[in-house]
């Protein structure tokens, strides 16, 4: 396995139901009812998670936030900005990520050992995000879990809001729920933190240092990065 989740006790005992391969296992299955289409993968992904104990939802909230940051790595950073026209915030970083895990356990696993593995991924090879306005990104999976407690408890409906910047941000306090089951555990999400990245940082303005770190997607998409973004400046 490239990566070890950690479980941090809580305050009482406490025994995981699910594990990571339970994990996967939920999100290899929807991504077979997906058929391919990896944006339909969140919904199915809450659908199972709505048929399973509040305990498990919880469990899959604290995984996700586990592999979550086991992606927050300055290589794999690199790989987002170069698959997704040099776009790279904390926002879309986070969005990449999952992303990354709704193409299933192998593809994840892939390129945490080897990001230049991704350009592997069915669909990425091909990507010019500007042209087609498609990214490597999946924000609606950050909220599986959230979502699935939801529908559980009962809760209303979740209501949301969008910034200046267009980023959307659900109310904090209809999420309570899970989030005081994952603190009652002593567990506390990274995803929002503001920590440093793992590894050695790499200058995207530097192309020996890209190429040097990522070879491969760098030969496909360090040229288109560019002209991408020259494309912008242009654009009314």
């Amino acid at each position: 396995m490239a990566y070890e989740t950690v479980r941090r006790p809580g305050r009482g005992p406490y025994h995981a139901q699910m594990d990571v391969d339970q994990f996967w296992a939920v999100v290899d299955g929807a991504r077979a009812q997906a058929g391919g289409d990896w944006s339909a993968v969140p919904e199915f992904v809450t659908d199972a998670l709505a048929r399973r104990p509040l305990a498990d939802i919880a469990d899959f909230a604290q995984i996700q936030d586990e592999l979550e940051w086991a992606a927050y790595r300055e290589d794999l950073l690199t790989a987002c900005r170069l698959i997704n026209a040099g776009f790279g915030s904390d926002d879309g970083f986070l969005y990449f990520r999952d992303w990354l895990l709704v193409q299933g356990r192998a593809a994840f696993e892939a390129a945490l050992a080897n990001p230049d593995s991704l350009l592997d991924v069915p669909g990425v090879s091909a990507m010019d995000p500007v042209a087609d306005d498609c990214f490597a990104d999946c924000e609606d999976f950050l909220y599986v879990a959230n979502e699935a407690w939801r529908r559980v408890t009962g809760a209303p409906e979740l209501s949301s809001s969008v910034d200046k910047r267009g980023h959307v941000s659900l109310d904090p306090d209809e999420v309570d729920g899970l989030e005081e089951e994952l603190e009652r555990r002593g567990y506390e999400a990274r995803r929002d933190e503001p920590l440093p990245l793992a590894g050695e940082p790499i200058a995207f303005k530097d192309r020996d240092a890209v190429f040097a770190a990522l070879p491969r997607l760098s030969a496909r998409f360090y040229d288109q990065v560019r002209g991408s973004r020259r494309r912008l400046m242009r654009e009314p």
